[in-house]
């Protein structure tokens, strides 16, 4: 059993922590100093930036799995306190999005589990950004030869 995804911590929980951590302190000051009085923008841009980040996040990153471990014929995501396998001649699709922030690899998978039919998760950090992750291409092959047998 060996993992395939990397450290989630910091697009899940860190920088959402940061970004609505620093539009409601902008939010307070600007209401305590009088700022929000004098413009309405003060009030409205906030709270665009709220929702544009909510929205976002949830896109993009809080449907990442915490940990996906590769078993051999099979994958296990998990995902909070949800765990699901997937065998490898029953996975679709592959997409890989690599020039990204943070990069992610998305499973399309014939049943839907405890997690859902679409499993997304971060493949480990590298240094070769503009070239296709190898853990990826293996991936893909790997499916590939599990289909026709």
């Amino acid at each position: 059993m060996k993992k395939i995804s990397g450290s989630t911590f910091y697009f899940k929980k860190l920088f959402p922590t940061i970004w609505f951590g620093f539009i409601a302190f902008f939010f307070v000051i600007s209401i305590t100093t009088g700022a929000a009085g004098a413009s309405v923008m003060f009030l409205v841009v906030p709270i665009i930036m709220a929702g544009f980040g909510y929205f976002f996040f949830r896109k993009f990153v809080w449907d990442l799995a915490d940990e996906v471990y590769d078993c051999g014929d099979f994958l296990e995501f998990r995902r909070g306190q949800k765990t699901q396998r997937v065998s490898l001649n029953e996975i679709i699709n592959i997409d890989y999005s690599h020039m990204s922030s943070p990069e992610r690899v998305v499973i399309h998978t014939r049943q839907s589990g405890a997690i859902g039919k679409e499993l997304a998760f971060c493949p480990p950090m590298r240094f070769h950004l503009f070239s296709k992750s190898p853990l990826v291409r293996d991936l893909i092959e790997r499916v590939d030869a599990a289909r026709r047998t």
